[in-house]
């Protein structure tokens, strides 16, 4: 059995919060990558802060069996 990180610890309004950091801090830089990079990074931070906003399950709890990611 695996020893639960800090992280994996956290509630999940924490790891939210986390993940819309990370996030937003993988964007830097977007502006220098060619048009097809950029749209590809957008739309899937696009995708991680709805969900977020949406409170999918998926977003918090990641890794869960039988929760889809």
């Amino acid at each position: 059995m695996t020893q639960p990180t800090p992280r994996s610890a956290a509630p999940a309004d924490v790891r939210r919060v986390e993940l819309v950091a990370e996030t937003m801090d993988g964007l830097a830089g977007v502006d220098q990558l060619p048009l097809a990079e950029q749209a590809a990074r957008l739309d899937a931070a696009q995708r991680t802060l709805a969900a977020v906003l949406s409170n999918d399950p998926s977003v918090a709890q990641p890794g869960i069996p039988g929760v889809p990611r």
